[in-house]
This record gives C-alpha cells, structure tokens and sequence, in this order.
C-alpha cells in the first residue's frame, strides 16, 4: 500500500554553508527581540499573572484561575528565547503598500502587529474578572492589578480578593398557568441545577435555554427563554441562593398557544439567483408533503422520506432539527433552510416552507504528485476522481477514481535499478439509507445511514520481480449512534490476491521461505468486519449545546475493529472434506481463515490554546488457522514511517529482533507480522500563527505468533517483547492553514531492536555534527496532515 510525500535526509552540509547559518543565526538572535524599533515610553506586553487570595478554604482555585485567564485580552506576542520573531518581521518590513511581494508576505504572513502594554487595558480588564466572578457566585469578590516592567517589557498582575462562594440550596419551579404542568416534572429531574451547587448565572442562563426545548417539543413554538424569569434570594444566610423560577409576567398570548405544522412545502431546487422559478413548478402530493419541483432531478420519496417534520402534527423542535440534520445527511444539497409562516384565519396554525439548494451534481478532479518515501522510492503520481452526488435520482453518491504512479528506489546498497509500477481503479456508490433484505425504521435517529458498495482492482508491479494483483469488492454500513459514536459493519468483504509475473529470483527468495511464499500466494480473502469508533473531539454534549463555558481539557478517541475470513466456507466444506483434503479450495484456489483485532487509542490534552499533548497507543493481533498456515501479506501489521515511527523507514522495523538488512532479503519488501504494539507521545505547541512545533517520542515493534528460521527473533516471546521495542524521537515543523498541513518531521532512534540486547541503545552515539551519523540515522518525513 503506498505512502505518500516521505523522504530520507542524509546529505550533510558543506562547511562553507554551516558557517554562513552560524553567522544568520546570530544576526537573527541579536535582532529578533525587536526593542529597538519600540518608540521613547513604550514597552511590550508579557502578559497577565492572576494571583488569588482567598478568604477561607475555596475548592477549585487551580479551575477558576484557568477560566479567569481565559478573559484577560489581548494575548502577548509569541516568544522564541526571550525573542519575538513575529514582531520583528512586521516591524522589518516597514509599510507596505502592494498587496502582493515578500514585504506584503513577510509583514502579513510572517509577521504580527505588536502587543504594547496600552493594549492591554489593565483597569478594564480588572473591572471584567470582577464581573464574572460575581457571575460565578463568588460574590463580594474584588480585583485590583500592578504593573511590573522590566527591560522593554510589562507585565501586568492581578490579584483576586476572592470570597466564598454562594451556593445553591433549593429550586422552586414556580408556574402561573397550567400550560407546562404535563412537562413540569421531567424539567425538575432533568435540570442542570442542583442543590449545593455553586451559582453560576451561566447555568441559570443554560437551564432556561434546555426549559425553552422542552417547552417547544410540546408545539409553543413561539415561547422563548426570555420568558423564563429566575429570582435569587442570597438572604437566606450561609451564602446559600434560593431560586424562584416563574414566567415573564407580560409574556404573550402567543407564547401560551399550543401549534400545529398543518401544511409542508419542498421546494428541491432552490436558489437565490432563480428565487422566482425555484418556488414554481408541478405540485406533487407525496405522503402529505406538498413537493414543488420544475426540473424532476430527484425521487420525491427520498426527500420526504428524510422529514421528520410530518403535515398536520404538532409542532416539535426536535423534528425541526432533525429534518435539517437528514437533509444535511443526503450530502446532495448544499443548504437547507426551513421557514415557518402563520395563518390569520388559523391561530394555532403554522405552515412550513423547505428550501433546498443543491450542490453541484458532477464535478472532475485530476491531482499529480511526486512520490517519496522513506523507503527510498521516488516518482511521479496521478489521480483522477469523478463525482456524481445524484445518479439513480436517490441522493445516491457514485465515484470512479483512477490512480497510478510510477518508482524508483534510489540509494540502494544491495539491488539497483528497482523499479515499481502501480495502477488502481475503484467505483463506490453510497447510498444515504438502509439498504437491506428487510426494512429498518431510521427516521427518528439525528444521522442518516450509509449503505456502501465498493469495487476495485489494483496491481503492483516490481518490474524486475513479480506483478502482485489484488480484485476487491465489499458492501456494508455505517451510522452513527450519536456524534461520538460511529459504527461501520461490512459483512461482505471479497479479496482475490494474485501474484504473476515472477522473476526466477523472486522465485528463489519464495521457495527459500515458506512463510513469505504463502503469504503471497494466490488467496481468496472472503472477509467481514466490524468497527466502532468514540470520539469526543465531535462532543455535543450538554455543556456545548446550552453554551456553557467550561475550559475543556481532555480528549479521547477510540477504535475497535474485528475482521475475520473463511469461517462460512470452512464450516460447509469441512461437512464435506477431510482434514487431509486441506487446504480447501474456491474455484481451484485456496482461501484464508483468520481473525484479526485492532485497537487504536488516543488521549488529547489541551495546557492552553497554544500547547497541546497528543498520545496514541496501536495494538493489533492476527491469528490464522484452519485453512491458512498464515496471514495474508495485505492484512499483516507493520510499523515506521511518517505516521508511526518516524525514526525508521516505513515498514523496515521488525519482526522482533530481525533486521532484514544484514539478510540477502530484496529490500523493497516489507516486514509485516502478526502481532503490532506501537505508542506515540507528541508535545504540539504554536511557534508563529501557521506555523507550529512538536517534540515527539514513538516507540513500537512487530512480531511473528509462529517461529520463521528464516527470520530469527522475530517471534513473540511474552518474557522478552518489552526488551525488544525500537525508540525514536525528533522534532517537527507544521504549517496549519486550517484546510490544509504541511507537516516536516525530523527524527532519529534512540533504540535498535535488531542490536545486541546490551547495545540497543544508541542515546550514546548521537552526534549531529558527524555526517556519516546524520547519513545513518536522520530521517526527514513530509507528510500531509497530523499524524494522529
């Protein structure tokens, strides 16, 4: 499987040149602070210190700090070393007046406008933290600051006379009318509020918000949360609050009125520029829908099969809201609005307008690419992709794509002139609904489904060696439980793997190892799978839906997946044939049978906005029997390269202590196993706006479950493995324009498995000024996007 945009570095620079960087790095240290452009009283801003006092035990300090800062603007420039870079550049350039250039680029883009302590407002600001510590019960409270400065720079200190909290004791849920009495006890037992609580005037704020939903899931589409009123009694004693919530005294008649959707118009072809002629056209009565459409590009009962708002039913947000998530979901259109208007001569009546847009229907695209992995092969790329999100009239999205490049493996010590050949082509219809034997009620969940139909064909030609063909074609599943969690099932999952072609060399290296002969061995792969995915990085959950401002820290994402192959085969064809028969064949071919589990984990810890931690740990173990003696070469592990241990090329590490370059293996196969343990520690922080840094640290091996003798100490030995893990570390640069990365990463092993065990750490020979170290170790990876 190819991997994209990776290099090896090892050319070491001239002297001449390594002088000349010395010589800029000092001009750039010396100049770099940028003082010397700042005017006679002037000075930067080197930010806020928030220091709390408080007056008794209060929990929770470290956490109120953390929020307070959050409100302390602006934030001071980025510093390197005591430098500012940024400032330097934007000073440097001077005014610009073309909008185009490197002065435009170095002041703009590189550079950043100066934080001067004016900016910082300090009285203001104080006055701010004041606020909201009142708003967060810390009543009475006060904020005072103190500015220190020091050598062209201040800093400002804020110190927090901070007081005991007051803390909620009862809610009463005081209603003067009837309308909500059916409602009234699930709005007590769900509240956000509790007795002992602490007040908060954003949780006030945000139980009103969640009241206001349940309200309008009972048809008062006109109520709102202004009309909630809260009153505090902190008079109690004890700094305790007593809450009282009523109803706005003046609130409308309107917003005590029971509605009803009575009619539905959808308009499927909508546009701003053809209002006019978009809301014309045949009306079609489908299931109630009143359907409006002038060019018939879709099925009405695929449109309205996805509203779950319903003609004369009552009024429900979360249908409203459901209804633009599914239609969201077809991923046909590319806005949905949704506009209700009333009746005079039916008050309690509410009639509801769906404007679609669609996207365009078919698009082209064509990318070219230059190859480079840091297994040494280079050369050019291409793909072609062509799109049509509308095919059978069903929203269904079809997609052809052609690829194919063309390699060289250069700096090769033992083969030359190695030179690779890859094409592939693949056809994929999605379909944004259940498409199965027997009907699935999907309209009340928040995410469509996906039904997924694939087939490809691929080969990979080694033009000295061998032509490695693979035919692929599954059908399956995916939807989601809720935004964290989403699952893929394919109970269909047909690989045909052929190996042509083959040079009388590749022969020789096949039937000198039996292992790696039958894994490329010609194999069905009759597969299913399936896999589940939680990610709390799409969290909605209640803080973020009623806009509660807690400072999130922490991150998890996790997945699971299962494949197995041959089980149905082999259960039918064993109550026909012996053991001796074996293996059993599928049209004169043998099958695999295996089961193969994988677990990805990562944790994400935010320090603040500009510093981050990123952690993985991989696992994964494949086990074949019954009809294979081994896994398929296609569904074996591997570690190395730009997303996992950046300090090897990709593929080369393993199994175990095995090191396939001391062997008279060909070196552009890759080392794959059946067992997989991989962990990676990343430090991101922000250097200057797109520009970021890492600090890394990965560490991982594979490992054979069966002894090969022709790959000694790659099997797994429960006592030994943890002995055997190989280390890397380096630092990375990465360009983040949001859309896009650019990531660099420079990295180096500290730990070399395939060594002696009292010499695997190589922490001792790190020389960065020795080139032939730099040759031997340095692996520069250039990659699209974070590695995880």
């Amino acid at each position: 499987m190819q991997r994209r945009s990776k290099t090896l570095l090892s050319a070491a620079l001239p002297p001449s040149l390594r002088i000349l960087g010395y010589l800029l790095c000092c001009i750039f240290v010396s100049g770099c602070t940028a003082t010397k452009f700042l005017k006679e009283g002037e000075t930067f801003y080197a930010g806020a210190d928030i220091q709390l006092k408080p007056q008794g035990k209060i929990d929770g300090q470290r956490e109120l700090s953390k929020a307070l800062e959050t409100l302390v603007l602006p934030a001071p420039n980025g510093t390197i070393l005591g430098m500012r870079p940024a400032v330097w550049f934007y000073y440097s350039a001077g005014i610009v007046e073309k909008k185009k250039g490197f002065r435009n680029f170095a002041k703009n883009k590189l550079g950043k406008t100066p934080v001067l302590l004016t900016d910082a407002t300090p009285t203001e600001t104080a006055k701010v933290l004041e606020g909201q510590l009142n708003n967060d019960g810390y009543f009475k409270s006060k904020v005072s600051f103190e500015v220190k400065t020091k050598r062209k720079k201040s800093e400002v200190i804020y110190t927090v006379i901070l007081e005991r909290p007051y803390r909620i004791r009862s809610i009463n849920y005081i209603f003067l009318d009837t309308m909500h009495a059916s409602k009234l006890n699930e709005i007590k037992t769900t509240s956000l509020l509790k007795e002992n609580q602490r007040y908060s005037l954003e949780l006030l704020s945000a139980e009103q918000q969640r009241i206001q939903e349940v309200v309008e899931n009972e048809g008062y589409y006109y109520f709102d949360d202004r009309y909630l009123l809260f009153k505090a009694d902190t008079t109690i004693g004890k700094r305790m609050v007593e809450l009282d919530l009523t109803i706005e005294p003046g609130i409308p008649d309107r917003a005590r009125r029971i509605y009803h959707v009575r009619e539905i118009y959808v308009f499927p072809n909508y546009t701003l520029s053809n209002d006019s002629l978009a809301t014309t056209g045949d009306t079609t009565v489908v299931d109630g829908f009143k359907y409006i459409d002038n060019q018939n590009n879709f099925r009405p009962t695929i449109i309205t099969n996805a509203i779950n708002l319903k003609p004369d039913s009552i009024y429900k947000r979360v249908n409203h809201e459901y209804t633009l998530s599914h239609l969201m979901g077809l991923n046909t259109f590319k806005y949905v609005n949704i506009k209700y208007r009333g009746n005079r001569s039916d008050s309690s009546g509410l009639w509801a307008y769906i404007y679609l847009t669609p996207q365009l229907k078919k698009s082209l695209r064509f990318m070219t690419d230059v190859v480079s992995k840091s297994n040494n092969f280079v050369g050019p790329g291409m793909e072609f992709t062509f799109t049509n999100r509308n095919i059978f009239r069903g929203a269904e999205m079809f997609q052809f794509k052609l690829n194919g490049s063309y390699e060289w493996q250069v700096r090769n010590k033992q083969t030359t002139n190695l030179n690779a050949l890859e094409i592939g082509v693949e056809a994929s219809l999605s379909v944004p609904r259940f498409i199965t034997p027997f009907n699935i009620q999907y309209n009340a969940a928040k995410y469509l489904p996906q039904t997924q139909i694939k087939a490809g064909y691929s080969f990979q030609q080694r033009l000295q060696y061998f032509r490695l063909n693979s035919s692929n074609i599954n059908a399956g599943y995916t939807w989601r439980e809720s935004t964290l969690k989403t699952h893929q099932l394919l109970p269909i999952d047909l690989t045909f793997v052929q190996s042509t072609k083959t040079s009388k060399e590749f022969d020789d290296l096949l039937n000198a190892n039996p292992t790696l002969k039958n894994s490329f061995q010609n194999q069905f792969i009759l597969g299913s799978s399936y896999s589940y995915t939680f990610n709390t990085q799409l969290s909605d959950d209640i803080d973020q839906k009623y806009n509660i401002k807690n400072v999130k820290r922490s991150d998890y994402y996790f997945n699971g997946k299962v494949d197995v192959s041959g089980n149905i085969a082999n259960a039918i064809q064993s109550t026909k044939f012996t053991e001796e028969q074996k293996p059993y064949l599928l049209f004169n071919v043998p099958y695999s049978q295996y089961v193969r589990t994988q677990l990805d984990g990562r944790y994400y810890h935010q320090f603040d906005k500009h510093n981050k931690i990123a952690t993985r740990v991989l696992a994964g173990v494949g086990y074949a029997y019954g009809n294979a003696e081994n896994m398929p070469y296609i569904k074996q592990f591997s570690v190395g390269g730009s997303s996992s241990l950046r300090a090897f090329p990709a593929r080369s590490v393993g199994p175990g202590t095995f090191n396939f370059l001391d062997t008279d293996s060909i070196l552009f196969i890759d080392q794959r196993a059946d067992i997989k343990l991989e962990g990676n520690v990343e430090y991101r922080f922000d250097i200057i706006k797109v520009m970021k840094g890492a600090l890394f640290f990965d560490a991982g091996n594979i490992w054979l479950i069966k002894e090969d003798s022709l790959r000694t100490g790659g099997q797994f030995n429960k006592s030994k493995f943890l002995q055997e893990i190989a280390v890397g570390t380096g630092f990375g640069l990465r360009f983040d324009f949001n859309f896009f990365v650019l990531r660099f990463d420079l990295a180096f092993p500290l730990r070399k498995p395939y060594r002696e065990e009292k010499n695997r750490w190589a922490i001792d020979e790190i020389n960065f000024g020795n080139k032939n170290w730099r040759r031997e170790n340095l692996i520069l990876n250039i990659a699209i996007g974070y590695p995880f």
